[in-house]
């Protein structure tokens, strides 16, 4: 038999695939059952209206009395700037908020229009190249979750204490890990030999962006945005493109 510490350890991201799995089949058997869209004494509760939804998520926060724990990706209901003041007002109340944002966020206007001030208000954030849903987590008690990764309008649950709210803080805690953290918004510094196009190549690179994406949000060529790639991982001793980003934010150079 092998040793202890010979047996293979479990991969997180199986765990997070199945731990998806197992909340869609709780939304699923929601969605056929007749009457009010709840199971377990109310611990679990589908949503599947905007308004409803926008309350919830405003609730959470509200009763949140220590930290909020966002997992968050485009589309969104309401533009992001219509949340923005009670996030704000909740970091003023001394409420802690942890974000993670899946790259998506760098070709949204509209929340890279609000990162910058809610940075500064307090939200300590990172990125991820995938983000497999969102997810906002109040303190340990209740999670609001969506289980679409293209519209707006599919189903969306409201988890109060229960193993299953347990299985997605654990969820939120191993990418919030994996994540690598968003620099400083709007960039600044001075960084000679570092040109500012530079940097947003790099916060780019950090969040797992390709050449093509990092073309067109910069708006330069395809062969430019190779040569600067390449020559920036070069310089920061990086194997791999997501090294060159991590390296970059451990220097503070994004």
């Amino acid at each position: 038999m092998p040793e202890e510490d010979e047996r293979p350890s479990v991969d997180p991201l199986d765990e997070l695939d199945a731990q998806l799995n197992r909340l869609r089949s709780v939304a699923d058997e929601l969605r056929g059952t007749r009457g009010k869209p709840q199971l377990a004494g109310d611990q679990v509760e589908l949503i599947e209206d905007g308004p409803t939804l926008l309350r919830a998520y405003e609730r959470l926060q509200e009763d949140a009395q220590r930290e909020v724990r966002v997992l968050d990706r485009p589309p969104y209901v309401t533009p992001p700037s219509t949340q923005q003041q009670l996030e704000l007002d909740r970091l003023q109340a001394g409420i802690a908020y942890r974000a993670v944002y899946g790259t998506e966020v760098f070709e949204s206007q509209d929340i890279m229009g609000v990162l910058p001030q809610l940075q500064s208000a307090g939200e300590v954030s990172r990125v991820l190249a995938q983000v497999p849903m969102k997810m906002a987590v109040g303190d340990d008690d209740t999670a609001l979750i969506g289980l679409t990764k293209r519209a707006v309008g599919d189903y969306h649950l409201l988890i109060r204490s229960s193993g299953l709210l347990d299985g997605l803080i654990a969820t939120f805690e191993m990418l919030w890990a994996l994540a690598i953290p968003m620099p400083a918004l709007p960039f600044n510094g001075d960084f000679s030999g570092l040109r500012p196009a530079d940097r947003d190549i790099l916060l780019l690179l950090a969040g797992g962006a390709t050449d093509d994406k990092i073309s067109r949000h910069l708006r330069i060529s395809p062969r430019t945005t190779q040569r600067r790639v390449r020559a920036l991982m070069e310089s920061l001793g990086a194997q791999t493109r997501f090294q060159a980003g991590v390296q970059a934010a451990r220097r503070r150079w994004i």
